[in-house]
């Protein structure tokens, strides 16, 4: 078996390291083969040029520039694309879920599932800080308009930790087209049209205090996305 992650970066010079750094030692200690895809979403630190460095002593890691600012949604889109692993899975750099809860996927991965999932608001789940009350009462709300408008039936829509079957990956994300916040919902109700049975897995998550969400402006453009999904689905933009 064979692992692709991918990690979205947008000006991520202080946590990416660490991150990739966790993800060479977990894996250092498994006999799987893994690949780790850096989608820089137009970074305008430091960001590239670590992971340029890092990269030369592992050649796991490989990164592409996406070119100016476009959203998590393209940059994980076209992440997910370009992975080569039997599974594909995308995190986020700020490891709010830890690369070690990918052991949790692990025995749904030798079952052949499809969509696995982490989830932070299931039985099982471990929420080690958690986002301030708006956020929280924010996402609570946007997870309830997901499942309305796309009706997948799972607790967590917007969990940074996702992994894909490489068939199950090609299929979504070559029709995603969202990129903004909801592209989450987005590509969970692809995986319901298209027939993946979606599984949750709960895991261990932290919030990250030096997040890059804006609440007012993601939640309006996370609507907004919605809408568009619904657009998109009744012109038959979706199909394959």
């Amino acid at each position: 078996m064979s692992i692709s992650i991918v990690i979205p970066v947008y000006n991520e010079e202080k946590r990416i390291i660490p991150t990739l750094k966790s993800i060479i030692n977990y894996f250092s200690q498994k006999e799987i083969s893994y690949e780790v895809v850096i989608a820089d979403d137009g970074s305008t630190d430091n960001t590239v040029k670590l992971i340029e460095d890092i990269k030369n002593d592992y050649p796991e890691i490989s990164i592409f520039k996406i070119g100016r600012n476009s959203g998590k949604g393209r940059a994980v889109r076209e992440g997910m694309l370009k992975g080569k692993g039997d599974y594909i899975l995308f995190m986020d750099a700020d490891s709010s879920t830890a690369i070690e809860e990918f052991e949790k996927f692990l025995p749904s991965l030798k079952q052949h599932k499809d969509v696995i999932i982490g989830t932070r608001k299931a039985k099982g789940a471990n929420i080690i800080e958690y986002q301030p009350f708006f956020r929280e009462f924010m996402g609570k709300g946007f997870t309830w308009l997901s499942k309305a408008v796309t009706g997948a039936k799972v607790s967590d829509f917007t969990c940074g930790f996702k992994c894909f079957s490489r068939k199950a990956a090609k299929a979504v994300f070559s029709k995603a087209i969202i990129d903004d916040w909801s592209f989450d919902a987005e590509i969970l109700f692809l995986a319901e049209k298209f027939g993946y049975k979606i599984t949750e897995i709960p895991v261990r998550w932290k919030n990250d205090r030096a997040t890059k969400v804006n609440m007012l402006r993601d939640t309006i453009n996370s609507l907004k996305g919605l809408l568009r999904l619904q657009i998109y689905n009744i012109k038959g933009v979706y199909e394959k």
